[in-house]
């Protein structure tokens, strides 16, 4: 199931009240705050994980009742099968043609094009979200430069992750994972230095996953 969620009627209640009915944990609140009638269910889910959720707890909202499907939304794939005797017979009519068909004269080799050269970005040069706020932009563009630069070839799923974020809370999750490689990478001192431009457009609550989110 990959529908498109939206919070119900229950989940803006819950969001609403704190001292009422369902009372959600501080990660539980800030995922049900990206339930926006837009994401899928997979994007949700890859969310909570990154949040510190379990897997499974998108379905778990769902059984809760606080998010539901967007009427018309999931995608259903379905691939025809041929039918034996029809596969059959195209195979065999196949087969007969090529057998009977001349091979075609071959054409005189021409010289390939020179190869581009390969850069660790080459295949994912992917342009930063158009709806991320533009003020953001220019930050998610320093991000990606600042993980090329540092972390080479092991930054290719970061940099993915950087420009599909479309909301400040996505990127600020982005920034997060962005630290933590490059204080793998190097140290705490050093990650910090080289993103305090970043930090000047997009501070940082706290200098970990926990105080952050």
């Amino acid at each position: 199931m990959n529908a498109i969620l939206r919070k119900s009627a229950a989940g803006l209640e819950a969001l609403q009240s704190r001292e009422t009915g369902t009372r959600l944990s501080a990660r539980l609140r800030t995922l049900l705050l990206q339930v926006d009638g837009q994401k899928r269910a997979e994007q949700l889910t890859e969310l909570a994980v990154s949040l510190g959720n379990p897997p499974d707890t998108i379905a778990k909202l769902l059984e809760l009742g606080l998010i539901e499907i967007v009427p018309g939304s999931e995608i259903v794939e379905e691939v025809a099968e041929p039918e034996p005797a029809q596969l059959q017979r195209s195979l065999a009519g196949a087969a007969l043609a090529e057998v009977a068909s001349p091979p075609p004269p071959m054409a005189s080799p021409e010289p390939a094009p020179p190869a581009a050269p390969a850069t660790a970005d080459s295949h994912d040069d992917l342009p930063v979200s158009a709806k991320l706020p533009e003020a953001l932009r220019p930050v998610a563009a320093l991000m990606r430069k600042l993980a090329d630069k540092h972390l080479g070839l092991s930054a290719l799923l970061l940099k993915r992750r950087i420009s599909k974020s479309e909301t400040e809370a996505e990127l600020r999750l982005a920034l997060v994972a962005l630290r933590d490689a490059l204080v793998k990478a190097s140290n705490s001192e050093q990650a910090d230095a080289l993103l305090h431009e970043v930090y000047e457009h997009l501070p940082m609550i706290g200098l970990n996953r926990a105080q952050t989110f």
